[in-house]
């Protein structure tokens, strides 16, 4: 808001007047966002292949489809690999099977015998110590040779029924993988957890599992997903790990809580309806705090490039109200 005061002048005088007049002008907010996807993308599976695994190995190994849901509508130029849990072995850190690209004929069907690394590994597993090894000397030149690119990004994701046991602190971890980079930037790096965060869906026989606290922690400070890898639902988990290591966004952070009835969204200069059942107003979760935002259903979600603007008068509102019959223009 602008806010101009006015001084009355009387020569040889200056006056005060005892109440000082304001002119205020509203101004519209504009928000604009691009959907910046991936080009490119590194993404570095470290999977559990201790005695307790082989089901979650078999579930990840039948869900390639479902990962592999917003890679493909927006090009992205992606690599797959795989390395285990176990850094106890001669083969700690090395890529198991093959790089999986867009070119790998039978992707569905080596993915999964890529994931499924067997049983045999160590029980005291490292996830974070292997990912850290798989992504440095000497196995960067060697073995691993080719697959840290350095204009992609890298997605981590961990997968395993079991807490990381690796000896340095969770941070160390984190901080390394960005420097893998050369810098801190949080749009380049992200690590998602496949781990055990409710002991109550896994089965009653799973004596053997225990909550995965530090790869959630990981997660959390990378901007990852957190997925309960004994959860029933587990094709939605993956569809999200998709959208999340794409980098594709279905919500957008408002500057300003807005009067609900003055929100309008265009996609390309298009105006899209508040009741074409493509976005909605929400206030979501951002850092521990409530945050007005506009959500896409994920059927809806702007492709990669497009922009999206958004323009409001400050005000706010319970969402719930938002789109009522009232509020839509005839």
């Amino acid at each position: 808001m602008l806010f101009l005061a006015r001084l009355l002048l009387v020569p040889g005088v200056v006056v005060l007047p005892a109440c000082s007049e304001y002119d205020i002008q509203k101004f519209e907010s504009v928000d604009v966002f691009y959907q910046d996807a991936s080009k490119a993308v590194d993404i570095l599976m470290i999977v559990d292949d201790s005695c307790s695994m082989e089901p979650f190995q078999q579930k990840l190994g039948e869900s390639f489809e479902a990962f592999m849901t917003y890679f493909i509508d927006t090009n992205v130029d992606y690599q797959i690999a795989v390395t285990t849990t176990d850094v106890t072995s001669w083969r700690a850190g090395q890529i198991r099977g093959e790089v999986i690209g867009p070119a790998t004929e039978s992707a569905a069907s080596r993915f999964s015998e890529a994931v499924n690394v067997g049983t045999l590994g160590s029980g005291f597993e490292m996830g974070l110590e292997a990912a850290a090894m798989a992504l440095s000397e000497p196995l960067v030149s060697t073995d691993n040779f080719g697959f840290l690119r350095e204009d992609a990004t890298l997605s981590l994701i961990f997968v395993s029924d079991e807490e990381d046991g690796s000896p340095n602190p969770v941070n160390d971890y984190i901080n390394g993988f960005y420097e893998l980079k050369g810098h801190r930037n949080r749009e380049v790096l992200n690590a998602s957890a496949l781990t055990v965060t409710d002991l109550s869906e896994c089965p009653p026989s799973d004596y053997s599992s225990t909550a995965g606290d530090r790869y959630v922690d990981v997660a959390q400070q990378t901007g990852g997903i957190v997925g309960n890898l004994c959860a029933a639902d587990f094709e939605n988990i993956v569809v999200d790990l998709s959208l999340n290591t794409s980098r594709l966004r279905d919500t957008f952070f408002l500057s300003d809580k807005p009067d609900l009835s003055t929100i309008q969204v265009a996609l390309e200069d298009v105006e899209i309806p508040c009741d074409a059942g493509q976005w909605s107003y929400q206030l979501v979760d951002k850092e521990g705090e409530p945050a007005p935002a506009i959500v896409f259903e994920r059927d809806f979600m702007p492709g990669a490039s497009q922009r999206i603007a958004v323009r409001y008068d400050p005000g706010g509102g319970d969402p719930v109200d938002f789109c009522s019959e009232e509020e839509v223009t005839p």
